[in-house]
């Protein structure tokens, strides 16, 4: 295939693609052999400074996302090991089952907020744009800036640690005052910052490992 029938091809589905996708098919052009202009005896086409420049620019994104995607799986992994081994099982009392459930949650929301860092670094990132024209609609609309991607992902945050305090204090109020009060309403954040991570997980599961 030649690279004007190839890029013509890319055109044409890259109505339906984004950013690191629409990146394959030039990289393709640039790297893969077959499909060069030019016969396998003429001399290899040199690359201008500027398709240098954004031959080093896409590797390095490529780069940052892979080690943010790292980020995220080593925060997620560790969360959900801990969830299956259990917490505090060896405390015996009130007093041990605070300190137990305190350190526990200090882990478990280092986790969370890594998890998030990487998730909203992996919405933002920009790859070159080597259309030249405004985001054509599909089938759903336009589809979501990077920038309008990393806001929503903050709005949805936002409001989901509100419903985290807000239940984990009503855990809280469940003992009426009494000295199990604490200890529970730590063991619901836990519970429910696990539950959210995997949530996140699902929701974006594409950006995360595709």
């Amino acid at each position: 295939m030649s690279t004007r029938a190839f890029w013509f091809s890319c055109a044409f589905a890259g109505r339906a693609m984004r950013g690191a996708a629409l990146m394959s098919c030039f990289v393709l052009t640039l790297f893969v052999p077959g499909f060069s202009q030019q016969p396998p005896s003429e001399t290899k086409k040199i690359l201008t400074p500027e398709q240098q420049a954004l031959q080093q620019q896409i590797r390095d994104l490529d780069a940052k996302r892979a080690t943010l995607r790292a980020q995220a799986k080593q925060g997620f992994d560790a969360e959900m090991a801990r969830e299956k081994a259990g917490d505090c099982k060896t405390a015996n009392n009130t007093y041990e089952f605070n300190v137990c459930f305190g350190k526990a949650v200090e882990v478990t929301d280092q986790n969370l907020k890594s998890y998030e860092d990487a998730i909203r670094a992996l919405l933002g990132l920009k790859y070159p744009d080597l259309t030249g024209g405004p985001p054509v609609p599909g089938p759903g609309g336009v589809a979501l800036t990077r920038e309008q991607d990393v806001a929503e992902f903050d709005h949805v945050e936002q409001l989901w640690h509100s419903y985290l305090d807000a239940l984990s204090t009503a855990a809280f109020h469940r003992f009426s005052g009494g000295t199990g009060g604490p200890s529970f309403e730590m063991e619901t954040h836990l519970r429910l910052v696990r539950s959210h991570m995997t949530e996140l997980d699902s929701l974006y599961e594409m950006l995360l490992r595709h």
